[in-house]
């Protein structure tokens, strides 16, 4: 019997998602119970687990902070493999949109320099993005954005490999 390897789910959203909505969204979203969960602001990580046993561990650890550019927030989410047989990186990120009427930006198999982007409505593209320091900026994609209107639209995207 194989057994999937913890992973992590990397994104960013749109919306900065208050840290109480989102301790609810990923206890319900991975079905886990409140004490397999730790959320923190990431500024504030060694201060929120400062009274935490060093031995403890959580089936799902989520680093979140502010960003900015088309995005508001980033986060980090930790997950043990029976929580990734659960919910997929990709599945995960259509869930985050959908909860928050949000884009979410993600990767996983795309070429190098290439990103998929979830809509609020689940559907799904592929972006290009230009990061300084904490500032991400979208200047391509394969269909239109809500909210930003200025987009440069290339189709192309999908062809590279």
């Amino acid at each position: 019997m194989t057994t999937t390897p913890a992973t992590g789910y990397d994104g960013l959203s749109s919306r900065l998602v208050p840290e109480a909505e989102l301790r609810e969204f990923l206890l319900g979203c991975f079905g886990i119970a409140g004490h397999e969960l730790f959320v923190g602001h990431a500024d504030r990580l060694d201060e929120d687990l400062r009274d935490v046993p060093p031995d403890t561990v959580f089936a799902a650890f989520c680093a979140y902070g502010e960003v900015g550019g088309h995005f508001a927030m980033r986060f980090d989410v930790g997950v043990e493999g029976r929580l990734a047989d659960r919910v997929g990186r990709g599945e995960f990120a259509e869930r985050f949109a959908a909860r928050f009427g949000a884009y979410v930006l993600y990767g996983d198999a795309e070429p190098p320099g290439l990103w998929t982007v979830v809509l609020p409505d689940g559907g799904l593209l592929r972006a290009a993005l230009e990061e300084d320091c904490d500032r991400f900026i979208l200047y391509a994609a394969t269909a239109p954005i809500p909210g930003l209107p200025g987009l440069r639209l290339d189709e192309g995207l999908w062809r590279i490999r």
